[in-house]
């Protein structure tokens, strides 16, 4: 008897590591502005005959109502692409994003801090969503009803880690990587009235217009319009919080080191007035009431951790959010992504300016309303500067933190073929065995695909660059 209850208790102790090593799991976080290109890259590290199931977090956990490649909190499940090799295509494959900001992920996965991540945990409707991240109309989509906590696996930034307070050679067993160029423009808020007419005097904005707006918040009318009658009537220059990659790129750009002083404003759209990062009247607001600056759909975040970052708006979409107000003091300018600012105005990149005179695409102005491709050649050649380098960083050995549900083989590098990063992360620069063809499945097979896809790429290959520099924000040069 005793015999038989020990040769049950080992086949049950071998079934449950057996279901274990079943299932392999990757937990990413970091980066808002490039969300919609890692969502869309993950769908396709599934079999194509069988799609992820994917859940969305719920607006208590980072999500929001859009259920699309733009959400910050999203779960996928399911069987592997064949490419995976290292991961096992027998396995299942599950990928948990959350999305804070770039210095938010590196701190995250530099201290291994417990994130809260959505599980593949609710009801589920058969292909709601498309390889590309659009929701299928008329389907149902999921919310997860789970949650985990568990620390990073990835994190991507928009910036270099060097440029932050967080860089990645301090810290042992990461390892940081580079994945594309994101292209970043400046946009004009839509407004009403008095702010609609003071806006219709910018069509561009020049470096010194930018500096002077990162110091002061606001940048004086006068100096597009050249009327000292002007010199009162503020254009305010809205910023994201201290932990926005996009932000970094923004004051690096301006010779400003991470830390300085920054000067935020916010727009009180109910009131159709402005306030002060300090002030404490803001209880109409769509923010967490107790942390006076602070705003944001996402609220006080995972840890409350959104409430460590100075002041200023969450996320890229909150911005892009206050734009989109039609207000007659919405008088307001931001530096913004590609993805983030095609949803100001009333068409595609309706309200986006030029930068000392050089338009991000070779459309120039008639990238307002865009439906096709993008042409980034301004960027690729070098002439036009507002741009920044997406990185990521990720664990060397996932045994480390103790958290982790994948292994050190099966998670690999950009340069190991068959691992989960050696197709996520592939790129034709650094990859010898893909000789200039992207890999499907990889984040550069999806911007490559973007090119000629309806409604335009949002971010570009490093392959396709011929400009480079040095450092975030630095002057440009040749390869």
């Amino acid at each position: 008897m005793k015999t038989k209850s020990l040769l049950t208790l080992a086949v049950c102790l071998a079934s449950a590591t057996s279901l274990m090593a079943s299932t392999v799991e990757v937990f990413i976080t970091g980066a808002t502005a490039f969300r919609a290109n890692i969502f869309t890259a993950c769908c396709r590290l599934y079999s194509g005959s069988t799609p992820a199931n994917i859940y969305f977090g719920d607006a208590s956990h980072a999500g929001d109502a859009n259920y699309n490649n733009s959400t910050a909190q999203w779960c996928m499940t399911g069987t592997p692409v064949t490419g995976l090799t290292n991961v096992g295509t027998a396995n299942t494959l599950v990928i948990h994003g959350t999305f804070t900001g770039s210095l938010q992920g590196l701190r995250a996965i530099e201290t291994k801090e417990g994130l809260q991540f959505a599980q593949p945990s609710g009801t589920f409707v058969s292909n709601s969503i498309t390889a590309n991240g659009t929701p299928v109309a008329g389907v149902p989509l999921n919310t997860a009803n789970a949650y985990v906590t568990n620390s990073a696996t990835i994190a991507f930034s928009d910036s270099d880690s060097a440029a932050t307070t967080w860089p990645v050679a301090n810290y042992a067993n990461l390892l940081q990587e580079d994945v594309a160029i994101v292209p970043f423009v400046l946009v004009k808020s839509v407004g009403g009235g008095a702010a609609a007419a003071a806006l219709a005097n910018i069509g561009n904005v020049t470096s010194d217009q930018l500096y002077f707006g990162i110091t002061k918040g606001f940048i004086p009318l006068s100096s597009w319009t050249y009327n000292v009658a002007d010199t009162n009537s503020p254009i305010y220059l809205l910023e994201r919080t201290s932990d926005s990659g996009t932000r970094r790129n923004e004051t690096a750009y301006s010779y400003l080191e991470q830390g300085d002083t920054v000067v935020t404003y916010l727009y009180d759209y109910t009131n159709n007035v402005w306030y002060a990062s300090a002030s404490t009247n803001q209880s109409t607001w769509p923010i967490n009431g107790t942390q006076p600056g602070i705003i944001g759909s996402e609220g006080p975040g995972v840890n409350n951790d959104n409430l460590l970052w100075t002041s200023g708006y969450i996320g890229g979409g909150d911005i892009k959010n206050s734009l989109n107000k039609t207000g007659t003091a919405n008088a307001a300018l931001a530096w913004l992504s590609m993805s983030d600012s095609k949803g100001v105005g009333s068409s595609n990149w309706a309200t986006v300016v030029s930068f000392n005179g050089v338009w991000p695409t070779a459309a120039g102005a008639l990238i307002h309303g865009n439906t096709g491709t993008n042409d980034f050649s301004p960027v690729t050649s070098g002439q036009y500067p507002v741009w920044g380098k997406e990185v990521l960083v990720h664990l060397v050995d996932p045994n480390v933190p103790g958290d982790q549900h994948i292994s050190k083989t099966a998670l690999g590098n950009q340069t190991s073929p068959g691992s989960f990063l050696g197709v996520f992360n592939a790129q034709t620069l650094v990859s010898t065995n893909l000789a200039g063809v992207p890999l499907t499945g990889s984040i550069e097979n999806e911007i490559q695909l973007s090119k000629t896809a309806s409604g335009g790429a949002t971010a570009i290959r490093l392959s396709d660059m011929t400009a480079n520099r040095s450092y975030v924000g630095g002057p440009l040069a040749p390869f």
